[in-house]
């Protein structure tokens, strides 16, 4: 015979009805939760959520609209966001938005609605007002992870990206770079909508006029990061200092950089915005913006949790979370 909750609550010394509440979302005394994880542990106990479901109109399942996985990005992003609501009892479903249009979208949280999920994390990109709208008719909570874009009353996660963006573009401006390029995503994305507000915030902060050539889309891709270097350093008059605002565009752009022979710092200075094993990689390292993103993915799961327990006390929750800005050697400083 399989463990049970009364296994569990007679290892960890506590009421079947703490361990019942724990499992549940609820709020148990801080000893207690210790020492029921500890209990459950060492059981090897797996709750039986189509048992719970049935005992509480719940699937202990969440949906989750996002892009594509095959970055370090969006990986970091599910591989937290799996591992937390695993921890809370709940599995995820996952919808691929890459090559979807705006109706395989609606078609999906139609889909999640109609079958059963308890809550649904969204990162696609676009106007989903209507699908958003669509959840909340169902009474599902939606929080909104990165991408706030919609006028819909909705609990959103995000990170301050023109705020990094402007660290990153003034610490240029400090080094003594004027002709700074940027490499920018899509208009139809938020975050790289900031992203670029950021950059003209700092030219228009320090007077720098923005040239035009400098401003090149590389779309959040890889080729694109590829491609952009390649555009500007056929211009007349290159810039100093490049700020690429993603890491698959960064990835590219790098590409593109070692083919041409371009010498960094001394040549072009480089500043990602993003984080990851490239950064550290590449000679000379990657000065970078690194986004909090285990913050990032576990503040969205700590609010949907509340929010499928009926705890809408600070509805809606605009969360916006701080990025760092990581000196390393690929700035050359002009005036030394």
């Amino acid at each position: 015979m399989g463990v049970t909750i009364k296994d569990v609550a007679k290892e960890a010394d506590v009421a079947i009805s703490t361990v019942s509440k724990y499992l549940n979302g609820g709020s148990v005394r801080s000893e207690n939760k210790k020492a029921i994880e500890a209990a459950i542990r060492k059981l090897n106990y797996s709750p039986n959520n189509v048992a719970r479901g049935l005992r509480t109109s719940r699937t202990y399942r969440v949906g989750l609209v996002t892009g594509s996985g095959d970055n370090p990005h969006m990986a970091t992003l599910l591989d937290e966001i799996e591992r937390q609501l695993w921890k809370d009892g709940y599995s995820l479903t996952y919808l691929n938005t890459e090559c979807c249009d705006e109706n395989t979208v609606r078609e999906y949280i139609d889909f999640v609605a109609e079958t059963g999920v308890d809550g649904i994390i969204v990162t696609a990109s676009g106007n989903s007002r209507d699908c958003l709208q669509r959840a909340r008719e169902c009474g599902i909570p939606v929080v909104i992870m990165e991408e706030c874009y919609t006028d819909v009353p909705t609990d959103c996660v995000q990170v301050d990206c023109a705020g990094g963006a402007y660290q990153a573009v003034e610490y240029l401006v400090n080094a003594g770079h004027h002709r700074i390029a940027a490499i920018c995503g899509p208009e139809s994305y938020v975050t790289a909508s900031e992203r670029y507000r950021g950059y003209l915030r700092v030219m228009e902060d320090y007077e720098i006029p923005v040239r035009e050539e400098y401003l090149v889309n590389g779309r959040f891709k890889y080729d694109g990061g590829y491609e952009c270097i390649k555009k500007i350093w056929e211009l007349p008059e290159r810039p100093t200092a490049v700020f690429i605002t993603n890491y698959l565009m960064c990835m590219g752009a790098m590409e593109a950089v070692c083919e041409l022979g371009i010498r960094v710092p001394e040549e072009l200075s480089v500043i990602a915005f993003d984080d990851f094993a490239l950064s550290v990689m590449v000679r000379p390292k990657l000065t970078a913006v690194r986004q909090p993103l285990i913050e990032l993915a576990d503040e969205v799961c700590r609010i949907l949790v509340r929010r499928i327990n009926g705890d809408y006390s600070d509805f809606p929750r605009k969360v916006r979370l701080k990025p760092a800005f990581i000196e390393r050697s690929s700035v050359l400083l002009m005036h030394e």
